[in-house]
């Protein structure tokens, strides 16, 4: 591990940050880094020995903080010699930062992980990410490229979901699926639910009534439910037991509260859950490709995704602490997420809920 010490990040991975960077010594790109990219088929050792050469790679990611540091120090002890720098951040403030860079050829960063796929899929268009070259990427390994590699370079990672859960103390029986937080023992305050103040929210929403019914959404507003403006403070009452069952809470806050002693549970949709997957775009205008390559192959496998997914969903099957894979985890179609829809859905659930 290099000097630096791991960087910075304040909020759970829905609510992140962003601090402003500038060009650091070893940094500045010449806007295409694809002519120093070692070739795919040039073999492992190839890619190794170009990246340690480099020596360094600049990661950019909404990913949670404590395990992108996690990873970051096995990577660096698994290849001796190339120093991993990773910033975390909100995913709008850092595509703006990623666009600045391409736009004035001085790049910072070499590979950029977001959940924002329509950002992705626009910088995709433009050809402004690497052909993957790692032996994970190209179909050494056991990622599936066929379902995780997307037309335009870009690849998933890993998701963040979230699911329901309860107090194990004031709802002892549990849940199974979102159908039982209808148990009119749980009606009168007794359940948490999420404002749907931002297009994701009302996704969550259409997702419930695609899964479970397009009346579902109006049962579970009759059981008079609590309002919460975001999945911590839903948990966080979850476990106080100002609630009894919560629908929107995130297991990688519920993991560790459990694990000092809260009574609180969880479990994942049988049917698949809502979630916000990660992709991974190697940057052409990145100083260091050989090494982003290098990180972003060891990040899919089976130890980077246990070390990078924990409480969340990886892209392999059977990785220890994870909960589910990407495969099962809702794509939000920003199409369908127009504003006038939005609007819409957000009076419409105001009517019901408040």
């Amino acid at each position: 591990m290099g000097a630096h010490p791991r960087r910075r990040g304040r909020l759970p991975f829905v609510l992140l940050l962003i601090t402003t960077l500038t060009v650091a010594g070893c940094g500045g790109g010449n806007g295409d880094s694809s002519k120093n990219l070692v070739a795919a088929d040039a073999g492992i050792d190839a890619l190794v020995a170009a990246a340690k050469k480099e020596g360094k790679i600049t990661v950019y990611s909404a990913q949670g903080l404590d395990a992108l540091n996690n990873l970051s120090a096995a990577f660096e002890k698994e290849y001796p010699g190339i120093d991993v720098e990773p910033i975390r951040g909100v995913d709008g403030e850092l595509s703006v930062k990623v666009e600045t860079e391409i736009q004035t050829g001085k790049g910072i960063a070499d590979l950029f992980v977001t959940a924002s796929l329509p950002w992705v899929q626009t910088q995709a268009k433009a050809g402004q990410f690497l052909g993957p070259t790692g032996p994970e990427l190209t179909g050494k390994g056991k990622y599936d490229v066929t379902k995780y590699v997307h037309e335009g370079n870009y690849f998933e990672t890993n998701a963040a979901v979230l699911t329901y859960g309860w107090n194990t103390k004031l709802y002892p029986k549990g849940l199974t699926d979102y159908p039982d937080l209808l148990d009119p023992a749980l009606a009168g305050g007794k359940i948490g639910v999420i404002e749907p103040t931002a297009a994701s929210m009302v996704d969550f929403y259409l997702w419930l009534e695609d899964t479970y019914g397009a009346d579902y959404v109006t049962k579970l507003a009759a059981q008079k439910p609590r309002i919460y403006p975001s999945s911590l403070p839903m948990g966080e009452a979850l476990a106080s037991g100002e609630i009894s069952a919560g629908s929107f809470v995130a297991p990688i806050a519920l993991v560790p509260a459990k694990a000092k002693g809260a009574p609180v549970d969880f479990k994942m949709p049988p049917s698949g859950a809502w979630g916000a997957r990660y992709y991974g775009c190697v940057l052409k205008s990145g100083p260091h490709p050989n090494a982003a390559q290098l990180f972003a192959s060891y990040m899919v496998t089976a130890k980077g995704q246990e070390l990078i997914t924990p409480s969340a969903g990886s892209v392999l099957p059977d990785i220890p602490g994870t909960l589910i894979t990407n495969d099962k985890v809702r794509v939000q179609d920003p199409a369908k997420l127009t504003p006038d829809v939005v609007t819409a859905y957000q009076k419409k659930w105001k009517s019901m809920f408040q």
